[in-house]
Protein backbone atom coordinates (compact mmCIF):
# COMPACT_ATOMS: atom_id res chain seq x y z
CA UNK A 1 0.00 0.00 0.00
CA UNK A 2 2.71 2.57 0.97
CA UNK A 3 4.35 1.62 -2.58
CA UNK A 4 1.43 2.75 -4.01
CA UNK A 5 1.03 5.77 -2.46
CA UNK A 6 4.54 6.67 -3.25
CA UNK A 7 4.07 5.73 -7.10
CA UNK A 8 0.28 7.78 -7.03
CA UNK A 9 1.98 11.19 -5.05
CA UNK A 10 5.21 10.95 -7.61
CA UNK A 11 2.29 10.81 -10.18
CA UNK A 12 -0.01 13.63 -9.62
CA UNK A 13 3.60 16.30 -8.56
CA UNK A 14 5.22 15.50 -11.85
CA UNK A 15 3.66 18.18 -13.58
CA UNK A 16 4.37 20.59 -11.15
CA UNK A 17 7.78 19.20 -10.96
CA UNK A 18 8.27 20.15 -15.00
CA UNK A 19 6.88 23.75 -14.53
CA UNK A 20 9.20 24.50 -11.88
CA UNK A 21 12.22 26.33 -12.74
CA UNK A 22 15.88 24.23 -13.15
CA UNK A 23 17.71 26.97 -10.67
CA UNK A 24 17.07 26.80 -6.86
CA UNK A 25 16.67 30.26 -6.98
CA UNK A 26 14.04 30.90 -9.66
CA UNK A 27 11.87 28.31 -7.68
CA UNK A 28 12.39 30.17 -4.21
CA UNK A 29 10.88 33.22 -6.29
CA UNK A 30 8.07 31.34 -7.59
CA UNK A 31 7.24 30.15 -4.84
CA UNK A 32 7.26 33.46 -3.19
CA UNK A 33 4.71 35.02 -5.95
CA UNK A 34 2.32 32.83 -5.31
CA UNK A 35 2.46 33.24 -1.52
CA UNK A 36 2.32 36.95 -1.83
CA UNK A 37 -0.73 36.62 -4.62
CA UNK A 38 -2.79 34.58 -2.37
CA UNK A 39 -2.07 36.50 0.72
CA UNK A 40 -3.17 39.49 -1.26
CA UNK A 41 -6.78 37.76 -2.21
CA UNK A 42 -7.41 36.73 1.35
CA UNK A 43 -6.24 40.47 2.54
CA UNK A 44 -10.03 41.24 3.22
CA UNK A 45 -10.53 37.99 5.34
CA UNK A 46 -7.39 38.72 7.48
CA UNK A 47 -8.33 42.17 7.63
CA UNK A 48 -11.76 41.07 8.91
CA UNK A 49 -9.89 38.92 11.64
CA UNK A 50 -7.59 41.15 12.21
CA UNK A 51 -10.36 43.92 13.16
CA UNK A 52 -12.50 41.18 15.39
CA UNK A 53 -9.59 40.49 17.39
CA UNK A 54 -8.92 44.07 18.09
CA UNK A 55 -12.85 44.63 18.94
CA UNK A 56 -12.18 41.82 21.53
CA UNK A 57 -8.98 43.22 22.95
CA UNK A 58 -11.11 46.99 23.66
CA UNK A 59 -14.12 45.08 25.21
CA UNK A 60 -11.79 42.85 27.67
CA UNK A 61 -9.52 45.51 28.23
CA UNK A 62 -11.95 47.82 30.93
CA UNK A 63 -12.82 44.44 32.58
CA UNK A 64 -9.30 43.55 33.40
CA UNK A 65 -9.00 46.46 35.16
CA UNK A 66 -11.18 45.38 37.85
CA UNK A 67 -11.09 42.16 40.20
CA UNK A 68 -14.65 41.25 39.25
CA UNK A 69 -14.28 41.81 35.17
CA UNK A 70 -10.56 39.85 35.99
CA UNK A 71 -13.00 37.10 38.33
CA UNK A 72 -15.69 37.05 35.38
CA UNK A 73 -12.81 36.67 32.45
CA UNK A 74 -11.24 33.72 34.17
CA UNK A 75 -14.88 32.19 34.59
CA UNK A 76 -14.86 32.59 30.97
CA UNK A 77 -11.60 31.00 30.08
CA UNK A 78 -12.76 28.16 32.50
CA UNK A 79 -15.80 27.33 30.61
CA UNK A 80 -14.64 27.39 27.45
CA UNK A 81 -11.95 25.03 28.15
CA UNK A 82 -14.44 23.12 30.01
CA UNK A 83 -16.74 23.45 26.58
CA UNK A 84 -13.77 22.40 24.17
CA UNK A 85 -12.61 19.46 26.36
CA UNK A 86 -15.79 18.06 26.52
CA UNK A 87 -16.70 18.50 22.40
CA UNK A 88 -13.02 16.62 21.65
CA UNK A 89 -13.65 14.23 25.13
CA UNK A 90 -17.17 13.31 24.46
CA UNK A 91 -16.40 10.17 22.43
CA UNK A 92 -14.49 9.01 25.16
CA UNK A 93 -17.02 9.60 27.87
CA UNK A 94 -19.78 8.01 25.95
CA UNK A 95 -18.32 5.00 25.51
CA UNK A 96 -16.75 4.91 29.31
CA UNK A 97 -20.69 5.80 30.12
CA UNK A 98 -21.18 2.48 27.66
CA UNK A 99 -18.99 0.19 29.49
CA UNK A 100 -20.16 1.12 33.07
CA UNK A 101 -23.70 0.62 32.08
CA UNK A 102 -22.67 -3.40 30.37
CA UNK A 103 -20.54 -3.73 33.03
CA UNK A 104 -23.56 -3.31 35.09
CA UNK A 105 -26.31 -5.08 33.09
CA UNK A 106 -23.45 -8.34 33.17
CA UNK A 107 -23.08 -7.99 36.91
CA UNK A 108 -27.17 -8.29 37.45
CA UNK A 109 -26.83 -11.34 35.28
CA UNK A 110 -24.05 -13.25 37.38
CA UNK A 111 -26.01 -11.71 40.33
CA UNK A 112 -29.35 -13.44 38.78
CA UNK A 113 -26.92 -17.11 38.31
CA UNK A 114 -25.93 -16.70 41.77
CA UNK A 115 -29.34 -16.92 43.09
CA UNK A 116 -29.30 -13.53 44.27
CA UNK A 117 -32.43 -12.03 42.77
CA UNK A 118 -32.40 -9.16 44.73
CA UNK A 119 -29.04 -7.88 44.29
CA UNK A 120 -29.70 -8.71 40.38
CA UNK A 121 -33.08 -6.20 40.47
CA UNK A 122 -31.51 -3.25 41.94
CA UNK A 123 -28.86 -3.57 38.90
CA UNK A 124 -31.33 -4.27 36.28
CA UNK A 125 -33.40 -1.67 37.71
CA UNK A 126 -30.36 1.02 37.28
CA UNK A 127 -29.89 -0.45 33.94
CA UNK A 128 -33.66 0.29 32.67
CA UNK A 129 -33.30 3.79 34.03
CA UNK A 130 -31.26 4.99 31.57
CA UNK A 131 -33.06 5.50 28.12
CA UNK A 132 -30.39 7.92 26.83
CA UNK A 133 -27.53 7.23 25.30
CA UNK A 134 -27.74 3.92 24.57
CA UNK A 135 -24.39 1.71 23.78
CA UNK A 136 -24.02 0.97 20.06
CA UNK A 137 -22.45 -2.39 21.14
CA UNK A 138 -26.25 -3.60 22.72
CA UNK A 139 -28.55 -0.68 21.74
CA UNK A 140 -31.22 -3.51 23.56
CA UNK A 141 -29.63 -3.36 26.75
CA UNK A 142 -33.03 -1.60 28.38
CA UNK A 143 -34.91 -3.48 26.79
CA UNK A 144 -33.36 -6.81 27.82
CA UNK A 145 -33.03 -5.07 31.69
CA UNK A 146 -36.94 -5.25 31.36
CA UNK A 147 -37.38 -8.32 30.52
CA UNK A 148 -34.94 -9.44 33.04
CA UNK A 149 -37.50 -7.66 35.79
CA UNK A 150 -40.31 -9.17 34.11
CA UNK A 151 -38.85 -12.55 34.49
CA UNK A 152 -37.72 -12.14 38.56
CA UNK A 153 -41.11 -10.73 39.13
CA UNK A 154 -42.87 -13.93 37.41
CA UNK A 155 -40.94 -15.75 39.67
CA UNK A 156 -41.53 -14.49 42.51
CA UNK A 157 -45.20 -14.61 42.05
CA UNK A 158 -45.92 -10.87 41.04
CA UNK A 159 -47.52 -11.41 38.00
CA UNK A 160 -49.68 -7.70 37.95
CA UNK A 161 -45.95 -6.49 37.81
CA UNK A 162 -44.50 -8.81 35.23
CA UNK A 163 -46.95 -7.25 32.83
CA UNK A 164 -46.37 -4.12 33.71
CA UNK A 165 -42.33 -4.63 32.56
CA UNK A 166 -43.15 -6.20 29.63
CA UNK A 167 -45.55 -3.53 28.83
CA UNK A 168 -42.55 -1.31 29.30
CA UNK A 169 -40.67 -3.25 26.49
CA UNK A 170 -40.81 -0.94 23.47
CA UNK A 171 -41.20 -3.97 20.09
CA UNK A 172 -39.99 -2.11 17.15
CA UNK A 173 -36.61 -2.99 16.33
CA UNK A 174 -36.41 -5.51 19.09
CA UNK A 175 -34.24 -8.75 18.31
CA UNK A 176 -35.56 -11.69 17.67
CA UNK A 177 -34.86 -13.17 20.27
CA UNK A 178 -35.55 -10.70 22.89
CA UNK A 179 -38.76 -10.94 21.37
CA UNK A 180 -39.41 -14.09 21.73
CA UNK A 181 -38.28 -13.82 25.04
CA UNK A 182 -41.20 -11.15 25.11
CA UNK A 183 -43.58 -13.28 24.03
CA UNK A 184 -43.27 -15.66 26.23
CA UNK A 185 -43.07 -13.98 28.97
CA UNK A 186 -45.96 -11.86 28.51
CA UNK A 187 -48.36 -14.94 27.79
CA UNK A 188 -47.45 -16.36 30.65
CA UNK A 189 -47.67 -13.31 32.82
CA UNK A 190 -51.39 -12.94 31.28
CA UNK A 191 -52.14 -16.27 31.81
CA UNK A 192 -51.14 -16.31 35.31
CA UNK A 193 -52.68 -12.87 36.65
CA UNK A 194 -56.07 -13.80 35.21
CA UNK A 195 -57.29 -10.88 34.18
CA UNK A 196 -57.36 -11.82 30.41
CA UNK A 197 -60.50 -12.96 28.43
CA UNK A 198 -59.51 -17.09 26.54
CA UNK A 199 -59.92 -15.25 23.67
CA UNK A 200 -57.23 -12.88 24.14
CA UNK A 201 -54.58 -15.61 25.45
CA UNK A 202 -55.21 -17.81 22.45
CA UNK A 203 -55.00 -15.03 19.94
CA UNK A 204 -51.86 -14.04 22.08
CA UNK A 205 -50.84 -17.70 21.71
CA UNK A 206 -50.94 -17.78 18.47
CA UNK A 207 -49.64 -14.74 17.24
CA UNK A 208 -46.58 -15.85 19.22
CA UNK A 209 -46.40 -19.46 17.39
CA UNK A 210 -46.78 -17.63 14.27
CA UNK A 211 -43.80 -15.71 15.21
CA UNK A 212 -41.51 -17.79 15.91
CA UNK A 213 -42.99 -21.45 14.67
CA UNK A 214 -39.68 -23.48 16.54
CA UNK A 215 -39.87 -22.24 19.67
CA UNK A 216 -40.40 -25.39 22.61
CA UNK A 217 -41.94 -22.94 25.35
CA UNK A 218 -44.39 -20.95 23.42
CA UNK A 219 -46.03 -24.26 22.00
CA UNK A 220 -46.38 -25.74 25.14
CA UNK A 221 -48.32 -22.50 26.12
CA UNK A 222 -51.04 -23.26 23.13
CA UNK A 223 -50.93 -26.22 23.89
CA UNK A 224 -52.20 -25.41 27.73
CA UNK A 225 -54.50 -23.02 26.37
CA UNK A 226 -56.17 -25.47 23.90
CA UNK A 227 -56.42 -28.36 26.98
CA UNK A 228 -58.89 -25.58 28.68
CA UNK A 229 -60.90 -25.12 25.79
CA UNK A 230 -61.05 -29.39 25.37
CA UNK A 231 -60.20 -28.77 21.89
CA UNK A 232 -58.71 -32.20 21.59
CA UNK A 233 -58.07 -32.59 17.89
CA UNK A 234 -55.92 -29.26 18.49
CA UNK A 235 -54.23 -30.58 21.55
CA UNK A 236 -53.05 -33.23 19.67
CA UNK A 237 -51.95 -31.44 16.96
CA UNK A 238 -49.82 -29.11 19.06
CA UNK A 239 -48.73 -31.75 21.03
CA UNK A 240 -47.00 -33.31 18.15
CA UNK A 241 -45.07 -30.38 17.09
CA UNK A 242 -44.01 -29.60 21.29
CA UNK A 243 -42.83 -33.53 21.09
CA UNK A 244 -40.26 -32.36 17.97
CA UNK A 245 -39.38 -29.17 19.26
CA UNK A 246 -38.46 -31.37 22.85
CA UNK A 247 -35.46 -30.85 24.39
CA UNK A 248 -33.56 -34.35 24.58
CA UNK A 249 -33.83 -34.53 28.50
CA UNK A 250 -38.07 -34.04 28.01
CA UNK A 251 -38.35 -36.48 24.93
CA UNK A 252 -39.69 -39.60 26.83
CA UNK A 253 -42.48 -37.30 29.10
CA UNK A 254 -43.82 -35.30 25.53
CA UNK A 255 -43.88 -38.55 24.02
CA UNK A 256 -45.60 -39.89 27.17
CA UNK A 257 -47.97 -36.79 26.94
CA UNK A 258 -48.85 -37.03 23.13
CA UNK A 259 -50.28 -40.43 24.06
CA UNK A 260 -52.30 -39.07 26.20
CA UNK A 261 -53.22 -36.38 24.15
CA UNK A 262 -54.40 -38.49 21.26
CA UNK A 263 -56.07 -40.86 23.20
CA UNK A 264 -58.56 -38.08 24.65
CA UNK A 265 -58.83 -37.05 21.25
CA UNK A 266 -59.54 -39.93 19.61
CA UNK A 267 -62.18 -40.83 22.51
CA UNK A 268 -63.85 -37.40 21.96
CA UNK A 269 -64.12 -38.79 18.70
CA UNK A 270 -65.66 -42.20 19.45
CA UNK A 271 -68.14 -40.46 21.26
CA UNK A 272 -69.11 -38.27 18.40
CA UNK A 273 -69.53 -41.62 16.34
CA UNK A 274 -66.46 -40.44 13.87
CA UNK A 275 -64.73 -43.33 13.14
CA UNK A 276 -62.66 -42.69 10.34
CA UNK A 277 -60.81 -39.33 13.12
CA UNK A 278 -59.95 -41.66 15.53
CA UNK A 279 -58.33 -44.33 13.08
CA UNK A 280 -56.11 -41.41 11.51
CA UNK A 281 -54.99 -40.17 15.40
CA UNK A 282 -54.23 -44.06 16.48
CA UNK A 283 -52.19 -44.19 13.24
CA UNK A 284 -50.31 -40.81 13.91
CA UNK A 285 -48.77 -42.48 17.00
CA UNK A 286 -48.90 -46.22 16.07
CA UNK A 287 -45.01 -45.76 15.23
CA UNK A 288 -44.21 -44.23 18.48
CA UNK A 289 -42.73 -46.54 21.01
CA UNK A 290 -44.83 -47.32 23.96
CA UNK A 291 -48.14 -48.99 24.23
CA UNK A 292 -50.52 -46.04 23.56
CA UNK A 293 -51.34 -46.96 19.80
CA UNK A 294 -51.91 -50.63 20.59
CA UNK A 295 -54.31 -49.29 23.32
CA UNK A 296 -55.75 -46.91 21.03
CA UNK A 297 -56.23 -49.16 18.06
CA UNK A 298 -57.96 -51.77 20.50
CA UNK A 299 -60.23 -49.21 21.90
CA UNK A 300 -61.26 -48.30 18.24
CA UNK A 301 -62.13 -51.92 17.47
CA UNK A 302 -63.72 -52.31 20.35
CA UNK A 303 -66.37 -49.54 20.13
CA UNK A 304 -66.75 -50.86 16.19
CA UNK A 305 -68.04 -54.31 18.10
CA UNK A 306 -65.17 -56.31 16.77
CA UNK A 307 -63.89 -57.62 20.52
CA UNK A 308 -61.85 -60.71 18.94
CA UNK A 309 -59.89 -57.45 17.22
CA UNK A 310 -59.49 -55.56 20.12
CA UNK A 311 -58.51 -58.04 22.11
CA UNK A 312 -55.29 -58.85 19.50
CA UNK A 313 -54.58 -55.10 19.53
CA UNK A 314 -54.60 -55.01 23.64
CA UNK A 315 -52.32 -58.13 23.39
CA UNK A 316 -49.84 -56.71 20.80
CA UNK A 317 -48.78 -54.25 23.33
CA UNK A 318 -47.84 -56.92 26.08
CA UNK A 319 -48.03 -54.37 28.47
CA UNK A 320 -50.31 -54.95 32.13
CA UNK A 321 -52.36 -51.77 30.95
CA UNK A 322 -53.22 -54.19 27.86
CA UNK A 323 -53.79 -57.02 29.91
CA UNK A 324 -56.25 -54.97 32.13
CA UNK A 325 -58.08 -53.94 29.20
CA UNK A 326 -58.39 -57.53 27.97
CA UNK A 327 -59.70 -58.96 31.37
CA UNK A 328 -62.17 -56.25 31.53
CA UNK A 329 -63.61 -57.39 27.58
CA UNK A 330 -63.85 -60.43 28.86
CA UNK A 331 -65.41 -59.91 32.31
CA UNK A 332 -68.32 -58.30 30.12
CA UNK A 333 -67.95 -61.13 27.00
CA UNK A 334 -67.64 -64.23 28.41
CA UNK A 335 -66.18 -66.67 25.58
CA UNK A 336 -65.02 -63.92 22.99
CA UNK A 337 -61.75 -66.20 22.51
CA UNK A 338 -60.84 -69.36 23.10
CA UNK A 339 -58.24 -70.41 25.74
CA UNK A 340 -55.14 -70.99 22.87
CA UNK A 341 -56.09 -68.26 20.40
CA UNK A 342 -55.80 -66.03 23.42
CA UNK A 343 -52.65 -67.56 24.62
CA UNK A 344 -51.20 -66.47 21.29
CA UNK A 345 -52.68 -63.29 21.30
CA UNK A 346 -51.10 -62.30 24.08
CA UNK A 347 -48.04 -64.30 25.31
CA UNK A 348 -47.81 -63.19 28.85
CA UNK A 349 -47.88 -64.74 32.40
CA UNK A 350 -50.88 -62.49 33.09
CA UNK A 351 -52.61 -63.97 30.38
CA UNK A 352 -53.06 -67.41 32.22
CA UNK A 353 -55.15 -65.66 34.86
CA UNK A 354 -57.49 -64.74 32.33
CA UNK A 355 -57.23 -68.50 30.39
CA UNK A 356 -58.17 -69.89 33.95
CA UNK A 357 -61.47 -67.50 33.94
CA UNK A 358 -61.94 -68.88 30.61
CA UNK A 359 -61.53 -72.95 31.73
CA UNK A 360 -63.51 -72.21 34.55
CA UNK A 361 -66.48 -70.90 33.21
CA UNK A 362 -66.54 -73.56 30.49
CA UNK A 363 -66.78 -76.01 33.21
CA UNK A 364 -63.03 -77.21 32.73
CA UNK A 365 -62.04 -77.34 36.62
CA UNK A 366 -59.12 -78.81 36.70
CA UNK A 367 -57.41 -76.75 33.49
CA UNK A 368 -58.44 -73.76 34.94
CA UNK A 369 -57.09 -74.61 38.90
CA UNK A 370 -53.62 -75.85 37.01
CA UNK A 371 -53.35 -72.13 34.69
CA UNK A 372 -54.46 -70.05 38.12
CA UNK A 373 -51.95 -71.86 40.39
CA UNK A 374 -49.40 -71.13 37.73
CA UNK A 375 -50.33 -68.05 37.11
CA UNK A 376 -50.23 -67.10 41.04
CA UNK A 377 -46.86 -68.20 41.46
CA UNK A 378 -45.53 -66.40 38.06
CA UNK A 379 -47.20 -63.05 39.32
CA UNK A 380 -47.21 -60.54 42.07
CA UNK A 381 -50.47 -59.84 43.86
CA UNK A 382 -51.49 -56.44 42.06
CA UNK A 383 -55.17 -55.40 42.12
CA UNK A 384 -55.81 -57.51 38.76
CA UNK A 385 -54.08 -60.57 39.24
CA UNK A 386 -56.22 -60.69 42.66
CA UNK A 387 -59.52 -59.50 41.18
CA UNK A 388 -59.25 -62.00 38.25
CA UNK A 389 -58.07 -64.90 40.73
CA UNK A 390 -60.56 -64.55 42.89
CA UNK A 391 -63.11 -64.87 40.12
CA UNK A 392 -61.19 -68.08 39.28
CA UNK A 393 -61.85 -69.34 42.92
CA UNK A 394 -65.31 -68.69 43.43
CA UNK A 395 -66.16 -70.31 40.11
CA UNK A 396 -64.11 -73.25 41.18
CA UNK A 397 -65.93 -73.44 44.20
CA UNK A 398 -63.44 -71.78 47.00
CA UNK A 399 -65.42 -69.53 48.55
CA UNK A 400 -63.33 -68.34 51.53
CA UNK A 401 -60.04 -67.77 49.33
CA UNK A 402 -61.93 -65.96 46.61
CA UNK A 403 -63.26 -63.47 49.36
CA UNK A 404 -59.78 -63.23 50.88
CA UNK A 405 -58.82 -62.32 47.53
CA UNK A 406 -61.18 -59.71 46.91
CA UNK A 407 -60.13 -58.07 49.91
CA UNK A 408 -56.92 -58.01 49.27
CA UNK A 409 -57.65 -56.68 45.92
CA UNK A 410 -59.89 -53.34 47.36
CA UNK A 411 -56.99 -52.88 50.05
CA UNK A 412 -54.13 -52.72 46.61
CA UNK A 413 -56.57 -50.44 45.13
CA UNK A 414 -56.71 -48.19 48.11
CA UNK A 415 -53.33 -48.12 48.27
CA UNK A 416 -52.16 -46.85 44.47
CA UNK A 417 -48.38 -46.66 45.29
CA UNK A 418 -47.88 -49.89 46.13
CA UNK A 419 -50.15 -51.55 43.41
CA UNK A 420 -48.67 -49.24 40.57
CA UNK A 421 -45.39 -51.11 41.43
CA UNK A 422 -46.53 -54.18 41.49
CA UNK A 423 -48.46 -53.99 38.43
CA UNK A 424 -45.31 -53.06 36.49
CA UNK A 425 -43.45 -55.82 38.28
CA UNK A 426 -45.99 -58.07 36.66
CA UNK A 427 -46.05 -56.39 33.54
CA UNK A 428 -41.96 -57.37 33.35
CA UNK A 429 -42.81 -60.93 33.98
Amino acid sequence: MSKLGDTFRRAVLAPFRALMPKHRGWRIALVTVVVLFVAALLEPVANILIKLFELFLRVLEPMLQTPIGRILVLLLVFAGAILVGSRLLRTRLQTMHHGVLLSRHLDAIAALLRADPRRSRDLFLRVQKRRRALPSEYPALVQDANLKLARLALEAGRHGEALAWTSRVVEPGLPRELDRSLRQLRLQALRLHGSALPETLMSEAQAAVAAHPTDYRLRRELRSLQLERSDWNAVAETQHRVLELAPPAAIGLEREQLGRDVTAAAEAALGRGEFDVAKKLQRSIAKLPGPAGGLLLGSIQQRKGDLRAAIKAFGQTRCPEGLDRIAALLGSNPGAMDARELLECCPMQGTLLLVARELARSGQLDAARRAAQQAANSLGPTPTVCGVLAEVLQLLGQEDQAKLLAEQAVQRLLAPETGTGTQASSGSA
